[in-house]
């Protein structure tokens, strides 16, 4: 069963958590080896993996491996906002943001690179940082109202991104590249729900876009990960 991502609410202890999943407390604990059980904090994220059977549970490794595949994809799309709130509202932090949001391919990368080599590394990472220069493009095309320049931007990135589903599915024979490529599909189109928005000033459906988005890179992150437990079984 696939593991939950589940953000703390108000009022919520490990206790009702784990019998309203069909868990242990201890089962949560053991999936958050950082977590306080005595101190939750509202708006935390946890894992919490309901069980099969009595004896279903997963390994520490593929635990790790989530936690990093999760926390690359959400800075991947944690910095891709902040630079796109700093093109729109034309903040002096728009340098330091771009260097830091490139640093980011090489961090998804790395967490391939140790199943797959420096060759595959290096293309994921190359394409990444392509994707990443061509939306900063874009966003800068949409907010000058450049739409010439923003539809060819925008084929460039689906390009990519077909260029990135050539790429996984060609590694991994549980990777298919009709899904990798639709779920690619779905991040440029939510993003670009999200860049529109916030363009225009409407910021309630900018913040509802951004949560589209994470939700849906959660689940390619997942796609990503189940993949590799997949392939590489006995490591897990």
């Amino acid at each position: 069963m696939n593991p939950i991502l589940y953000v703390i609410r108000p009022g919520d202890t490990l206790f009702n958590l784990a019998n309203k999943f069909g868990v242990t407390v201890q089962d949560i604990i053991n999936s958050n080896l950082a977590l306080d059980p005595y101190n939750l904090r509202v708006g935390q994220q946890i894992y919490i993996y309901p069980r099969l059977t009595s004896n279903y549970w997963w390994s520490i490794r593929q635990v790790d491996l989530l936690k990093r595949m999760n926390l690359a994809w959400e800075q991947h799309i944690m910095w891709t906002r902040m630079l796109l709130i700093s093109i729109a509202d034309n903040l002096k932090d728009l340098d330091a943001t771009e260097k830091r949001l490139l640093q980011n391919p090489k961090d998804i990368a790395d967490i391939f690179r140790k199943y797959y080599g420096n060759a595959f590394a290096n293309r994921i990472e190359n394409l990444l940082t392509e994707h990443l220069t061509i939306g900063k493009n874009l966003i800068v095309a949409l907010k000058n109202n450049n739409q010439k320049l923003a539809k060819e931007l925008t084929d460039n990135w689906y390009k990519n991104a077909d260029d990135m589903a050539e790429a996984f599915s060609s590694i991994n024979p549980f990777y298919s590249k009709e899904k990798v490529r639709d779920m690619l599909y779905d991040h440029l189109e939510l993003t670009t729900d999200e860049v529109t928005a916030r363009l225009r000033k409407d910021y309630s459906a900018d913040i509802e876009a951004f949560d589209n988005v994470q939700q849906e890179v959660l689940k390619m992150s997942q796609y990503f990960v189940e993949g590799i437990f997949k392939q590489f079984s006995n490591l897990f």
